[in-house]
């Protein structure tokens, strides 16, 4: 993005009634910018993104243009579906259904991916494949690689939920292969998320193929610009599938370089969550199922936790909480240490999916 539309984009971020008062939103592609920092805000679960949203759609509709109208609206119902409000997401949808239906192959292919996402987070997986399947084939040659991996990783979704395992580890790495770096990092996230995680019912070669598609996407994107923050990212989920797999050495080793990344430029939470990663690996059992961990082991994790504390002072107060309790339990009741940290991840930071809270849960 060149530098001028950023800065805009940023500034109209902070306060969107500039862009407004500016004339910005007469270029279609500062819309269309715009409407890209939203979804990504929808994608890291951002606060804003519903206020966001609401002005995207007062955008499109002084702009007049069609296609940003249907694309502003499907950007708000995304919002809808961020913060849980199906029921409004659906009538956001409803609104401009058919008009979108009645505009060019991409407004048709977005609106129906769209309504694919919602039927999805309504429960209804087999009728958000069918959409998702018509999502592709209204769009045709108008869709780029980016629209087919967004369709593909819905669809993985989907599949997965219907027990089509095999069809949702293919449409996950095909995500992987289409998405470039101008996507939103949100989708790469989910999509790393989805590969480490919601594959956890297969076996051992399911999860070496999910990590074969993180190093085959990691390869093709080496270099260029963006390349090394999807690149801590990607060693993460590769962590969380090699901590699966009982290569603890690896989990380990890729862990400790994710963390020394994230703990000084990532954003808190995730931050957060890589710490308390880097605490459950270390606190597993050690020997039989039901041995406890090393008191070495304790005592690393509580450094580590204190050290995420002192340099994050941007943590929100209720992640600060949780990890101050767990500093308390690491010291009176180190035998609590794994269940507590797994509470702890779970409850706080549950956006930031984690193989670690499912592998090593205690009832």
């Amino acid at each position: 993005m060149e530098s001028k539309l950023l800065k805009r984009i940023t500034w109209a971020e902070k306060d969107p009634r500039s862009a407004l008062e500016n004339g910005w939103i007469r270029n279609p592609q500062f819309c269309h910018a715009f409407f890209d920092r939203c979804e990504h805000l929808a994608l890291v679960a951002s606060p804003d993104l519903h206020y966001l949203a609401l002005h995207a759609v007062e955008f499109a509709n002084y702009h007049g243009d069609p296609h940003l109208i249907h694309r502003s609206h499907s950007v708000l119902a995304h919002a809808y579906i961020n913060w849980n409000s199906l029921y409004w997401a659906g009538r956001t949808l409803a609104d401009v259904r058919a008009q979108a239906l009645a505009c060019c192959p991409r407004c048709r292919s977005e609106h129906l991916r769209r309504e694919g996402d919602l039927l999805g987070e309504e429960g209804d997986a087999e009728r958000s494949a069918l959409m998702l399947n018509s999502a592709l084939e209204e769009g045709g040659d108008e869709l780029d690689e980016d629209d087919r991996a967004r369709i593909y990783f819905l669809r993985a979704i989907a599949s997965y939920f219907l027990g089509r395992r095999g069809r949702a580890l293919k449409d996950a790495r095909r995500t992987l292969e289409l998405m470039s770096l101008s996507s939103p990092r949100g989708y790469f996230l989910d999509t790393a998320a989805f590969l480490a995680i919601y594959l956890r019912g297969g076996g051992p070669q399911e999860d070496q193929l999910a990590k074969d598609a993180l190093i085959a996407f990691n390869q093709r994107i080496k270099g260029h610009r963006g390349w090394q923050e999807m690149h801590v990212r990607s060693l993460w989920a590769r962590a969380h599938i090699e901590a699966r797999l009982g290569d603890y050495r690896y989990a380990h080793r890729h862990l400790d370089s994710v963390w020394s990344h994230l703990i000084e430029f990532g954003p808190p939470r995730e931050a957060a969550a890589c710490t308390l990663d880097r605490c459950i690996l270390l606190c597993r059992p050690s020997g039989s199922p039901g041995g406890e961990p090393r008191g070495d082991n304790i005592r690393f994790a509580q450094r580590l936790v204190k050290r995420c504390l002192r340099v994050r002072p941007d943590l929100a107060e209720e992640i600060r909480k949780g990890l101050k309790s767990l500093q308390r339990i690491f010291a009176r009741y180190p035998e609590q240490a794994l269940k507590e940290l797994v509470a702890c991840r779970s409850a706080v930071i549950a956006s930031v999916p984690s193989i670690m809270t499912e592998r090593w849960e205690v009832a």
